[in-house]
């Protein structure tokens, strides 16, 4: 059997002679694998390009303090959600809470990746931690439920430029045969932040309310500005354009067309099955306009070429692919129980923020460990794919055993096994970032890390959404089921507290068992997202980071 990958006409090897394939169509030599007909090896890169000692230092830092700030908003929001459905009294908004961030935040990771490549990398950077900076104000001080979502998405759109200037310097600044082991500090400091997170996040909502996890995000900020202002040497954009070239680069038009067909499938996924039926008139309309709108915008991709967005020719790379499937089913599935999980803790087994932020610890716990395993080895052996098919091994069954919880399942088991998928999740998550790297030359990294960004992004964005419309659709059939006076207008116009104490003790038992079959029922879609993984693994091309191409 032999193995083929195509290639456009840019990533082809100039040689004297065309390549000769033995026994084939010639309509095979458009797809001869490059690595086959350029054998030899050389070492990755010249080194002494690279700083070292205190600026690469300092650059580390301006990485660990973003990833720490993007982690740590994020942790916190899903301990906070019982305490906002009190607040505002509704459930209806859960899954924009988190949905609305992404949203912004895959929407815009594209155009982010072109800012970085024609603007002043420092200056781009030190915006969006501004923006971030002004939707945490809003979210802190948001009366009601659609403001804290508007907060939510302003914070969303200054993290897609936030993630991607923090791996656009490393990429800049960092040996490649460095790379792995300097992201994989990045992420497990990042993993740590996340472990801090939702426990300090329980304690602030218990003692000082919800509005300070957003508050507390300001004075982080304002360190990470001084950091980048003082100590971050400014990078040139790596074309020299005019300020009209510069505009017509953004892809202003592909940008009009993408977000409103991403806000289409979030707002269809939102409603279907809930508050409309799945055949209504207004979920087939909104899954129509998805469709046509994406529809023009990779028409819009197609007709540019190498000037789009996302050039076809990047798409096509057969890592680039494998890695977006592989970190979209990852990242969903993790990010789906990780949402819940704080849900469960208190709704199902009665246990206040702070008690169910720690309990979050080995989940975050165990994806930091993993992270800390898979940088250190794939520095120490250079393969990245081994680790991603471990993960695709171990998530499908560690999320199934998450869909086993019940009220009497022991304390101990619930840590062990969310513990162990947190582990299974974290073992492979980075390979994608070295991948596309590995595959793309480097005028086309930038372009490569925002599709892997992106699938981080969107995933979640729909399938948390996704998971909330199970959620909620299942929990007022089985609460109804358990308490016929309960319908799903009930459910959603209240709080998951407001649903415990008024329904009263006589029937609190069986309210509980319909809160812990619905997350159950919920959970099965991370379960499905971690078999889908295996896709990605098994397309996955195995490469070096020790080594290039000549």
């Amino acid at each position: 059997m032999s193995l083929t990958v195509t290639l456009s006409r840019e990533e082809l090897p100039v040689l004297e002679e065309p390549p000769v394939v033995a026994l084939g169509h010639p309509s095979e030599l458009l797809e001869v694998d490059n690595d086959h007909s350029l054998p030899e090896r050389e070492p990755a890169e010249d080194e002494s390009q690279y700083p070292t000692g205190l600026p690469r230092l300092l650059i580390i830092l301006s990485s660990v303090l973003v990833s720490v700030l993007a982690s740590m908003d994020g942790s916190m929001v899903s301990v906070a959600v019982p305490a906002l459905t009190d607040h505002f009294h509704t459930v209806r908004d859960v899954g924009w809470y988190s949905a609305a961030f992404r949203l912004c935040a895959c929407s815009f990771q594209f155009m982010f990746g072109k800012l970085y490549k024609i603007f002043s990398v420092k200056w781009v950077f030190i915006s969006s931690i501004l923006i971030f900076m002004a939707g945490s104000t809003v979210c802190a001080s948001a009366p009601t439920s659609a403001v804290f979502v508007l907060g939510r998405a302003i914070c969303g759109f200054a993290s897609a430029g936030m993630m991607a200037g923090c791996f656009r310097l490393l990429v800049l600044y960092i040996p490649m045969r460095k790379r792995p082991l300097y992201t994989g500090l990045v992420g497990s400091v990042s993993g740590m932040s996340g472990i801090a997170a939702p426990a300090l996040g329980g304690v602030i909502v218990d003692r000082l309310g919800w509005r300070w996890c957003f508050w507390i995000a300001l004075p982080l900020s304002f360190v990470t500005l001084v950091c980048l202002f003082f100590c971050l040497t400014d990078v040139k954009p790596e074309v020299e354009l005019t300020w009209a070239q510069r505009i017509s680069e953004l892809d202003l038009v592909g940008n009009v067309l993408f977000l409103p067909s991403l806000t289409c499938l979030f707002v269809a996924l939102s409603w279907a099955g809930s508050k409309y039926a799945w055949n209504s008139p207004t979920i087939i309309g909104l899954l129509g306009a998805f469709g046509v709108l994406l529809g023009l915008f990779a028409l819009d991709q197609y007709r540019k070429g190498d000037a789009a967005t996302l050039p076809p020719r990047i798409l096509r790379n057969r890592s680039v692919l494998a890695g977006f499937t592989y970190t979209l089913c990852c990242n969903s599935a993790t990010m789906v129980i990780q949402y819940y999980l704080p849900t469960y803790f208190q709704a199902v087994r009665g246990y206040s923020a702070s008690q169910s932020g720690y309990f979050q610890f080995p989940l975050v716990g165990g994806d930091t460990l993993a992270v800390i395993v898979q940088s250190v080895g794939v520095s120490i052996i250079g393969y990245y794919t081994p680790f991603m098919f471990v993960g695709s091994i171990l998530m499908p069954i560690f999320a199934g055993l998450m869909t086993t919880l019940t009220m009497k399942t022991a304390l101990a088991e619930i840590l062990v096994f969310s513990g162990f998928y947190g582990f299974a999740g974290g073992i492979g998550f980075l390979s994608p970032q070295s991948a596309v790297q590995m595959s793309l030359p480097p005028s086309d990294g930038s372009v490569g890390l925002s599709i892997i960004l992106f699938a981080e992004q969107i995933g979640p964005a729909v399938f948390v959404s996704a998971a909330q419309n199970i959620f909620e659709s299942r929990l007022a059939s089985n609460l109804h089921e358990l308490v016929p006076s309960l319908n799903a207008t009930s459910v959603e116009s209240m709080g998951l507290s407001d649903l415990k104490s008024l329904i009263g003790p006589e029937n609190l038992g069986d309210v509980l068992l319909g809160f812990d079959k619905s997350l159950a029922q919920t959970w099965y879609l991370a379960v499905a997202l971690a078999c889908v993984t295996m896709v990605g693994s098994a397309t996955m091309e195995w490469k070096s980071v020790k080594e290039k191409r000549e």
